[in-house]
């Protein structure tokens, strides 16, 4: 059996990079649609226009239509590949390699040409399923295409289903969840910088979360796109979350504080999704708490040797104000509170925290000093104002 074709986009926000998204594609189901997505992903096809020749490409192509809970969708290159610019005419250009060179020449009402007939009619019973946008009327397809991230039955057997998403969907999700206009236009600009055949050497590079499957760590980064496991089952859901803490503990250890970072805010988000009332179990809930708990400590931990010094405060005070915590891990939020309004030396919240952490941990000798270095610079900064003070009324 021949593998499907694959093709992949590099998507940026506003110039940013976020990731790759990788399609399989279904040549067998939808030929036409294939052929004409591959040529367009590769760009290795030109047509000739009334003002030049013009490659068909998605690259520089940006997102036009973004619905929440429904799709994305671009591949509007005659007139959304250039400026970022909401216009009248964007979303009704389009251009197949099936076009030709005596039909790009004529002057239509809709600038859309090559159109070729719909195939694999199927139903969108599951989201991340690739499909040819149309005019709205049968046999109009041509360039524009869009992603569903939502089964959406009302779409059944009037778009030709070409693909799937392969790898890369948070970067989808991420294009879903961008800030749009009242009429699904991005605010910002969701763009694929770059796009082509892809084969499994190649990586799938992501910038805004970690891929990196060590530890075991398999598992999509939105907690309702996975499918390794059953989520109905709590203590499969506990196993996942657990497994995406390890492998952000083994990137803390290797010094990757920015992966490790990801890994465990994709931990939490598993957390905050599947912990179960304590009425339907009450085990796994102490569980899924406890596992909270330690997850706002590394987080506050990496958020500090990032430098995200406020970010940092604010996930040891979700540590401390999670009921059940105990006296260790209170010490632990106080002490890293502490170390954090040290740095930005506000040195009395520094003391406060540190003596808080005593408080819960007596036995601590390392606080002990800390609290003997801030009093002492409290000391010094308090006799450096009185010598000031006294500067100014000599």
């Amino acid at each position: 059996m021949t593998d499907l074709p694959k093709v992949f986009f590099d998507v940026s926000i506003k110039d940013k990079p976020i990731g790759r998204i990788v399609f399989e594609l279904f040549a067998d189901k939808a030929p036409l649609a294939t052929e004409n997505f591959l040529h367009i992903c590769k760009g290795d096809v030109s047509k000739t226009y009334n003002d030049g020749t013009k490659t068909l490409t998605f690259k520089d192509n940006f997102f036009h239509r973004i619905i929440k809970n429904f799709m994305i969708q671009a591949g509007d290159i005659v007139y959304g590949s250039g400026p970022f610019d909401k216009s009248d005419n964007i979303g009704t250009g389009g251009c197949s390699i099936y076009a030709t060179d005596d039909e790009l020449k004529e002057k239509k009402d809709l600038a859309c040409y090559g159109y070729f007939k719909d195939e694999n009619l199927g139903e969108f019973t599951e989201p991340f399923l690739l499909a040819m946008a149309t005019t709205g009327e049968p046999n109009t397809n041509t360039s524009q295409f869009f992603v569903v991230t939502y089964p959406s039955p009302h779409l059944n057997n009037k778009h030709t289903i070409l693909g799937k998403v392969l790898h890369g969907k948070s970067v989808i999700r991420t294009v879903e969840y961008s800030e749009v206009d009242s009429d699904g236009f991005p605010l910002e600009c969701v763009r694929i910088s770059d796009c082509g055949e892809w084969n499994d050497s190649m990586p799938i590079p992501l910038f805004n979360a970690s891929n990196n499957p060590i530890c075991g760590d398999i598992y999509e980064e939105y907690p309702g796109d996975d499918t390794h496991f059953d989520q109905e089952k709590f203590d499969e859901c506990f196993k996942a979350a657990n497994t995406i803490k390890e492998a952000g503990s083994a990137l803390f250890k290797l010094k990757d504080y920015q992966n490790a970072y990801y890994k465990y805010k994709k931990s939490l988000s598993y957390v905050n999704e599947f912990i179960p009332e304590k009425d339907v179990d009450i085990e796994l809930n102490a569980k899924f708490i406890d596992l909270k708990i330690k997850l706002y400590l590394n987080l506050c931990l990496l958020s500090y040797n990032l430098k995200e010094y406020d970010q940092a405060l604010d996930y040891a005070t979700y540590a401390l104000e999670t009921e059940g915590i105990d006296t260790k891990d209170k010490a632990k939020a106080y002490y890293r509170t502490g170390n954090t309004y040290l740095v930005k030396k506000a040195y009395d919240d520094a003391l406060k925290n540190f003596k808080l952490c005593k408080e819960n941990n007596p036995d601590d000798k390392v606080v002990d000093s800390k609290i003997e270095h801030v009093q002492d610079i409290i000391e010094k900064n308090k006799e450096k104002t009185k010598k000031n003070i006294a500067k100014f009324f000599s």
